[in-house]
């Protein structure tokens, strides 16, 4: 799971390149600062499932309730990381959100293809 989580960053990192070499260092940061909530997202998701290992139930209410939690501070999080960089940062939305995908895209791809647990 943390070797897909370095590949997801790895990624980011060379479409903020990629964008900074194509579009100048504004879009790249952008594009970087997108990439960076969904390692955010991924981050809170890999947090939840190490804890979910040690903090073991069997209850179907509670896991239900835990899974909802974590899926609404997730949820939130990313919402919120959005939101500061499009009006507090004024940063151009099309390549943020281009980064988030990528970072999220990056994820599903290393993930699936790594087979973690």
């Amino acid at each position: 799971m943390f070797f897909a989580y370095a590949l997801q960053g790895a990624m980011i990192v060379v479409v903020a390149m990629l964008a900074w070499m194509w579009y100048g260092a504004v879009t790249g940061g952008a594009a970087l600062y997108g990439g960076l909530a969904a390692l955010a997202n991924i981050g809170l998701l890999i947090w939840r499932w190490r804890r979910g290992r040690y903090d073991y139930h069997c209850e179907g209410g509670r896991h239900l309730r835990q899974f909802q939690r974590s899926s609404m501070e997730r949820f939130f999080v990313v919402g919120i990381v959005l939101a500061v960089g499009m009006v507090g940062l004024r940063l151009d939305p099309l390549p943020m959100l281009l980064g988030f995908i990528v970072g999220q895209a990056a994820w599903i791809i290393a993930a699936a293809t790594l087979k973690t647990d």
